[in-house]
């Protein structure tokens, strides 16, 4: 079998569509190693990526379009609908998979289409303005016209059963898992390298995923800053990365509440570059991801992979990603998220049960499975 993928994400691994795509094709060949594939890479895409960062697991098939020295959303939208079905004819594949939002209204080639999320369809928050609103009707109809589409979680597959109408035998859950760059490694060098590196010389919760309104973050912070002012343990709250826009709806003034809740002194606020990920997550005491939806939620995975103990929000899909390996508290109980936040930080018998539990956990997802139920889906 012959399968076509589209790849506009395979050079961005720092992003959960590009963990996912690189971690799917470097386990297909393990367990299908009859397939043969071909990724299409957006010409856009592959001329705004400098050649170091070309470091790919297969030579990708580059696709141009009319738009793309002109208008990148345009050249999106016709490598999306036009060019990468054509391509996919043209190289006589037999299938063609798109493994994020995006599959194409009219294909010659059948369509397996990963649906990631649905988070602009489910949250007004994200629907954005017009021309958003109605890429999002077109990709959902193409959505309902696919031969099969794959979900990441169950929660997922719920949601694209109920807001898209497809019928859920014709929607395969495959779950995702962390990538091979995160494992348990040594907590007392990992604190040293980071102390080094971050200047972070106490305990500390980690936070990293994000800062648009679904994360969820304001919660943490207020919960954190009531931990110490309540005589909580003497530790730091460490939130990686910046937010991605300026619209304080969707992105929330983190700084401002900080500072409201006259916090300063127990938060920081660092970058992390993508490859020291695994590094803060093996330092911290303890892992903390509050969001209020998640398609599949790595973060948490990634944390207890890397052997922290980790708390979430008891919502969408991370119950089912953590099972009993971590602790769950609603997403606005902010008293539950104090007290959790408390015994993960004072009881170290707990801490240490929970640290076993995420690794034995962790273990069972990984790529070869991904990998696996993802040809099943393509012989259906």
């Amino acid at each position: 079998m012959h399968i076509a993928i589209t790849a506009p994400f395979l050079y961005q691994p720092n992003v959960g569509s590009g963990q996912y795509l690189r971690g799917l094709l470097a386990a297909l060949p393990k367990v299908a190693p009859q397939l043969r594939v071909s990724l299409l890479v957006p010409k856009y895409v592959y001329d705004r990526t400098s050649a170091r960062d070309r470091v790919a697991p297969l030579q990708p098939t580059i696709v141009p379009t009319p738009f793309d020295s002109h208008n990148q959303q345009l050249a999106k939208l016709w490598f999306e609908q036009i060019s990468a079905p054509r391509a996919a004819q043209r190289l006589r594949a037999d299938l063609l998979h798109v493994p994020y939002f995006a599959p194409p209204w009219y294909s010659n080639v059948p369509v397996v289409a990963s649906v990631l999320d649905i988070i602009p369809i489910l949250l007004p928050e994200y629907r954005g303005r017009l021309l958003v609103r109605l890429y999002m009707r077109l990709v959902a109809a193409a959505a309902r016209k696919a031969a099969h589409v794959i979900a990441i979680s169950e929660a997922s597959q719920r949601d694209i059963v109920r807001h898209l109408g497809i019928p859920a035998e014709r929607v395969t859950v495959t779950p995702l898992a962390a990538g091979a760059q995160y494992q348990a490694i040594d907590k007392t060098r990992a604190r040293a390298e980071v102390t080094a590196r971050y200047g972070l010389q106490q305990p500390f919760v980690y936070y990293v995923g994000g800062l648009d309104a679904r994360k969820n973050v304001a919660t943490l912070v207020r919960a954190f800053a009531q931990l110490r002012r309540t005589g909580g343990p003497d530790v730091l709250l460490v939130i990686a990365g910046q937010a991605l826009g300026n619209d304080p709806v969707l992105f929330p003034d983190l700084d401002a509440l900080i500072k409201a809740e006259a916090a300063e002194p127990w938060i920081r606020r660092i970058e992390v570059p993508f490859a020291d990920g695994p590094l803060l997550y093996a330092a911290a005491e303890v892992f903390a991801y509050p969001s209020r939806y998640e398609g599949f939620g790595l973060g948490p995975l990634e944390a207890m992979t890397c052997g922290t103990p980790t708390i979430v929000a008891d919502s969408s899909s991370l119950p089912e990603v953590v099972g009993d390996a971590a602790l769950c508290v609603r997403p606005d109980d902010l008293d539950g998220w104090v007290a959790g936040l408390r015994r993960l930080l004072l009881d170290q018998p707990f801490r240490t049960t929970f640290r076993a539990r995420g690794l034995e956990r962790a273990a069972t997802f990984t790529y070869t499975r991904t990998a696996a139920q993802t040809v099943e889906v393509y012989d259906m």
